[in-house]
């Protein structure tokens, strides 16, 4: 989208990401290491070759599931992890590494027994580069890993109702002489054996499997990160369809099929590239070209093109692509920054003006401006920041108040940390529908918006349906057609 007058600014200074393991002081039972003499050698089917190209509106760039900052990360790592649940498309939650689970009368007690043969991928990080099978105590730590001081909250906020949890995060997060740490783990978190980890809550949560089935909540190895302080931030290692196998340009994650499935369980593309595209008219240009097979989540420019006020496809599109209109929304609220040192006078002037007829991007508006007090003689300042974010519909809502409330007294400018800081007079924050019933959002925000989630793909792919789940991507169901496409 092309400003007038003036372009918004972004200021980007490079950064690195710096990883700690967070497990618990201890180091857990060392956990077998086989090769997989228990899966049977099978003839290399001959098999077609599909590859599947999925375009995205956010990037990935971190691979680690408790920094997944955006829905198009958390799409792509629902490929190479599992949890020990995940929802179906009505949004329930069903076994996936577990098998089987038993619940207490009271709903505090939960014993979660876990399908020892899945394996995690192969890779440099075990002895001789085989997966090893996936063990309870990798559960143990990876949820203990959620209260580390050096990640963020999102997980940890799923879990703080499990007993002794809120006390070990307390500790982690504001201890910060190791020596001084009493607490070696969750009491709460037990590993019965080999496959049975028992989890004790504080109080019944009707929502805690829902929780489990986070992408926060993935599960992963610790040898992954025992050696190495990127870890899974690039690389990857779970226990999913997909392997990771190479990040190119900083915008294109390709994915490899695992191999040894069963032929009941094994999706039909052999190769998944997911391809990040900043600029929507490329994104949309090259799905047209045929060069992008399916996009799970349309940004608002491509959203305004295809879709009628109904959001059905427009006639126009009807006989070249596929739309499909998920039960799930992404959504993005606007707060001031009280701790701002900036006066906030004028600018609140300006937005008391706004009204829900201003905003053009589509879908679920909360315009929360009425208390905002108008003061006489308010003068502007040049710039006003907001903090950075990736979130692609919050940089078009930006582009749109830019606009709308600074042009031409004042500017918006994207400010070069993502979190508010003293200089910063707007930050958002992000969730979806799905996480936002489990852990709200912070209250208040001056605007709100419930984008819905649509998809399109090309005809030459079958099998896309429709999911309460953001972050889902149906490759099970997923066919690609030996069809050519004619842009």
């Amino acid at each position: 989208m092309k400003l007038s007058n003036r372009t918004l600014l972004f200021f980007l200074i490079p950064f690195a990401i710096l990883l700690h393991s967070c497990g618990t002081s201890n180091d857990i039972v060392v956990v077998e290491q086989v090769a997989r003499t228990d899966i049977e050698e099978t003839e290399e089917d001959d098999e077609q070759y599909f590859e599947l190209t999925i375009g995205l509106i956010d990037p990935v760039r971190n691979f680690d599931p408790l920094f997944a900052r955006n829905l198009s990360t958390k799409r792509t790592l629902s490929l190479i992890y599992d949890g020990l649940f995940k929802l179906n498309e009505e949004g329930e939650p069903v076994p996936n590494l577990a098998s089987d689970v038993t619940v207490s009368d009271d709903g505090i007690e939960y014993i979660i027994t876990i399908n020892r043969d899945n394996f995690y991928h192969d890779s440099r990080v075990f002895t001789a580069g085989l997966g090893r099978r996936i063990h309870a105590s990798d559960i143990k730590w990876a949820f203990e890993r959620t209260a580390g001081a050096g990640v963020p909250p999102m997980a940890s906020e799923l879990l703080m109702n499990v007993t002794g949890y809120e006390n070990y995060y307390q500790e982690q997060r504001n201890v910060y002489d190791e020596r001084n740490r009493v607490l070696d783990g969750v009491n709460g978190i037990q590993v019965v054996d080999s496959e049975t980890v028992r989890i004790v809550l504080n109080e019944e949560d009707p929502e805690f499997l829902h929780k489990l089935a986070s992408p926060y909540l993935f599960i992963y190895p610790r040898e992954v990160l025992r050696d190495d302080d990127e870890g899974l931030i690039t690389n990857p290692i779970g226990t999913g369809l997909y392997t990771f196998n190479r990040l190119e340009n900083d915008r294109n994650v390709v994915l490899i099929r695992k191999e040894n499935l069963d032929a009941d369980e094994r999706p039909q593309p052999n190769r998944i590239n997911l391809t990040y595209f900043a600029s929507e008219s490329e994104l949309f240009q090259r799905f047209a070209d045929g060069d992008i097979d399916w996009i799970p989540e349309l940004g608002p420019e491509i959203l305004m093109q295809v879709t009628d006020s109904d959001y059905g496809l427009q006639q126009a599109y009807q006989d070249t692509y596929d739309l499909v209109n998920h039960n799930a929304e992404r959504i993005t609220t606007f707060y001031l920054n009280t701790r701002s040192i900036v006066n906030q006078d004028w600018l609140k002037n300006r937005l008391a003006l706004l009204t829900n007829e201003d905003i053009t991007l589509r879908g679920d508006l909360t315009l929360r401006n009425e208390d905002f007090e108008l003061t006489e003689e308010a003068e502007p300042k040049e710039e006003y920041f907001v903090a950075y974010t990736d979130n692609y519909i919050a940089r078009a809502l930006l582009t749109e108040l830019h606009n709308l409330v600074f042009l031409p007294e004042s500017s918006l400018v994207f400010f070069d940390i993502r979190v508010p800081t003293r200089r910063t007079s707007i930050f958002t924050q992000f969730s979806d529908s799905i996480h936002e019933r489990l852990k709200e959002l912070p209250d208040g925000y001056w605007l709100r918006l419930d984008s819905k989630i649509l998809s399109l793909n090309n005809q030459n792919i079958e099998g896309v349906e429709t999911t309460t789940v953001p972050w889902h991507l149906q490759i099970e169901n997923i066919r690609v057609l030996d069809i050519e496409i004619t842009p």
